[in-house]
């Protein structure tokens, strides 16, 4: 999940169900009340099994702007590392 906190922008949500392979492409737009996006390239993300990396460069990567996110594991303490 992820909002741009010091402008605006909308609350951008990626799982490993829509986009069950990186790069994560699909996503919901949590405030607004449109269908799964599916050819937004702008806002791509891979998942790892310790965290993400942000791809594309609208509403994760503007110069002066701060962002929240979270992120939630599905498998946070295996003693076997999974690939998610």
């Amino acid at each position: 999940m992820l909002k741009a906190s010091s402008s605006t922008g909308s609350w951008l949500l990626w799982d490993t169900v829509r986009s069950p392979y990186n790069t994560l492409i699909n996503m919901l737009v949590a405030n607004t009340s449109s269908a799964e996006d599916t050819s937004n390239t702008n806002y791509q993300f891979d998942m790892f099994s310790n965290g993400f990396q942000p791809r594309g460069t609208a509403q994760s990567n503007t110069s002066g702007v701060t962002y929240i996110y979270a992120a939630f594991a599905e498998n946070p303490f295996a003693l076997n590392a999974r690939a998610r």
